[in-house]
């Protein structure tokens, strides 16, 4: 397990100016500053359908992106190897940075549900899988699924130091959003921005009533904070905007022009798309992998450990394993550490037909995941 520091915060609504959609009204922190335990093998999983929505997909390539992202991070709490990352050219700090973006949403999300139950998985769902839609139009990054709920998510990347307050990228993010998410019925929405320094990693977490659906308060331990909270939010299922004198309309109304525009693809519609192109890229990444012989609940599987480090001496090993067919969900709890606060050196899930894998072994450490 890798230790960051999560921040939260929840939005209040109020009606649009410029179209039947609500607008963000105020964003208001909802809990000090906490410490929360995180699964890394989930920050890495998604990374791993984060592949076009079409064409060919093979296993050496995702195995070697995935690597890269992985080099780039260090220790316990999780931050940035901070000179190296420096060095590098600025596309490859952009990739990384979105790579984080992406994995420190599923990897925060997952923790929480298993703040509360140990046993809770999620599957985290790209919706770029869905099919390209036109550039003006807004959906969220991610589904996730599990019984009874699918939640929207949104996330950001980036290496700097986290802001002291809610900047206006974050509030303007959020306009865009809301529209997808009331369009299908005050869907719930989930966005995050995370920071990696060399310091360590902060997650801000945005959601309507200051916590995820199910949530029954704040999750991780609590740090210290400066920051004025209203822990109060926790407790409202509905955020309603304090009432105000009605303001008149902005000069310019079409500043938001065609930001507002939303892909009308349900939650639902959007799943079924992904779930067909994950299956794909599945097939494929199983057809391209290597062969060691190994079997994973019963079901073969293909891949091979790689070396962690591309900077250096390496300082563990990391497996992107492809099942030929979906296990058994017990299958998981065998894999994961037997406390979610137990720092063994191990992180390890099955997500799908994926398995991932990263431990401080070297070599081949197969009995970590094998029959």
């Amino acid at each position: 397990m890798a230790w960051i520091t999560l921040r939260q915060f929840a939005w209040t609504e109020r009606p649009g100016y410029v179209d039947p959609y609500p607008e963000v009204d105020g964003i208001h922190r909802v809990a000090a500053d906490r410490l929360l335990p995180i699964d890394l093998s989930y920050a890495i999983s998604v990374n791993a359908l984060a592949v076009p929505a079409s064409g060919p997909v093979r296993y050496e390539t995702r195995q070697h992106e995935l690597r890269l992202v992985l080099c780039y991070l260090d220790g316990n709490p999780l931050r940035l190897r901070d000179e190296p990352f420096r060095a590098s050219a600025a596309h490859i700090r952009r990739f990384v940075s979105e790579s984080i973006g992406l994995g420190m949403l599923t990897a925060t999300v997952q923790a929480a549900y298993q703040w509360q139950d140990p046993a809770a998985h999620i599957d985290a769902l790209p919706t770029a899988l869905a099919g390209q839609v036109s550039a003006t139009k807004n959906r969220p990054d991610l589904l996730f699924d599990r019984p009874g709920l699918t939640l929207a998510g949104e996330a950001r990347g980036r290496s700097e130091a986290p802001p002291t307050r809610v900047t206006a990228q974050q509030r303007d993010r959020l306009n865009s959003l809301l529209p997808w998410s009331h369009h299908h019925g005050t869907h719930p929405l989930a966005m995050s921005w995370a920071y990696a320094t060399g310091l360590g990693m902060t997650v801000d977490l945005f959601t309507r009533s200051g916590r995820l659906p199910g949530m029954l308060g704040p999750i991780g331990q609590p740090l210290p904070s400066p920051m004025p909270t209203q822990t109060d939010l926790f407790d409202q299922d509905q955020l309603d905007a304090p009432a105000r004198q009605p303001e008149p309309p902005p000069v310019t109304p079409a500043r938001r022009g065609g930001t507002r525009d939303l892909d009308r693809s349900s939650a639902r519609e959007l799943t079924l798309r992904i779930s067909q192109r994950v299956g794909d890229i599945a097939d494929q990444l199983y057809a391209t992998a290597p062969d060691p012989d190994i079997r994973v609940g019963g079901q073969r599987m293909r891949g091979t450990w790689a070396a962690l480090d591309l900077l250096g001496t390496s300082t563990g090993s990391f497996l992107l394993g492809v099942l030929e067919g979906p296990i058994s969900t017990e299958i998981n709890a065998r894999l994961r550490p037997s406390s979610q606060f137990e720092d063994d050196g191990v992180s390890a899930h099955v997500s799908g037909r994926l398995v991932i894998a990263i431990t401080k072994e070297h070599g081949q450490p197969w009995y970590l995941v094998a029959d």
